[in-house]
């Protein structure tokens, strides 16, 4: 039986605030992850209310790192969205890359669009998606957009909608440890515990692949959420604005190396290799 997170392709879900100057250490694995010597990169600003300095900043850094091209989508209305001849720019792309800003604009603008279709071919056919921070949340069907930290366990403040779906039952949230966005993530959970929650750190990242795996790199640290066990909760008898509790969640934290089997629900640590040492 095929898995309920089953998906086509490669993302790579970026927790924002990636490093563009120094180290590079979580873009260096998104261009590594195109297996390609010569790549044509499409970076979406979209999402981002400053369009322009996103744009400078990412043809800066797909620069330095060999991009053979770099084509910018800086789309804001349904009809440009709609058009064929900017749909046509994503002829031949090896990597899509979606910015951050705000994911609303993201979806507004792009869900059910020509140019979104577009994009779920090329995963499909084996391009390379990648987001960070907003550009990451639009991943899942399910996507968060809205909720104070200090509200994660309110009942009824932590709001979502309908993501791009390129993976199912999984819901992203960026900006995870500096913004203490764990109750937001617990509280989705709750509610479905079929979801799996993703809290991605800043300057860190999550790949995943069909193999329904998924791999942390980066810097910082990505935090599992998982409801499966729950035995009890109290969300359905409360109203909106009330505490939620809830028994027996599941939290795992991981850092570079680690890797998470979402079909399984498995935590995997790095293999070691050990070496014996011989006494004299």
């Amino acid at each position: 039986m095929a898995s309920k997170h089953f998906f086509r392709g490669r993302l790579i879900a970026i927790g924002g605030n990636e490093d563009k100057e120094n180290d590079l250490i979580v873009l260096k694995r998104v261009i590594q992850e195109i297996r390609k010597t010569e790549y044509k990169v499409c970076v979406i600003t979209t999402a981002s209310m400053e369009p322009e300095q996103r744009a400078k900043d990412y043809k800066q850094v797909f620069t330095t790192l060999g991009a053979s091209s770099i084509e910018i989508s800086n789309i804001r209305n349904r009809a440009q969205a709609n058009d064929k001849e900017i749909v046509e720019t994503l002829k031949d792309v090896d990597l899509v890359f979606f910015a951050g800003g705000d994911q609303l604009r993201l979806t507004s603008i792009l869900g059910g669009s020509r140019f979104l279709e577009a994009i779920r071919k090329r995963l499909e056919i084996g391009s390379l998606i990648a987001g960070t921070s907003a550009g990451a949340a639009v991943f899942s069907d399910t996507m968060i957009y809205e909720g104070k930290s200090e509200e994660g366990l309110v009942k009824g403040r932590v709001l979502t909608t309908s993501g791009f779906s390129f993976v199912k039952n999984i819901v992203f949230d960026t900006h995870f440890m500096s913004r203490g966005r764990i109750g937001r993530l617990i509280q989705i959970v709750t509610t479905n515990p079929t979801v799996i929650g993703i809290g991605i750190g800043e300057d860190s990242g999550v790949i995943l692949k069909g193999d329904r795996t998924l791999e942390v790199v980066g810097m910082g640290q990505v935090v599992i959420v998982d409801g499966k066990d729950i035995v009890h909760s109290n969300v359905m008898d409360i109203v909106p604005g009330k505490p939620i509790a809830v028994e027996n969640v599941r939290i795992h934290s991981l850092v570079s190396g680690y890797r998470y089997d979402f079909k399984n629900r498995l935590f995997f640590a790095p293999v070691q290799n050990k070496t014996e040492n011989n006494d004299d």
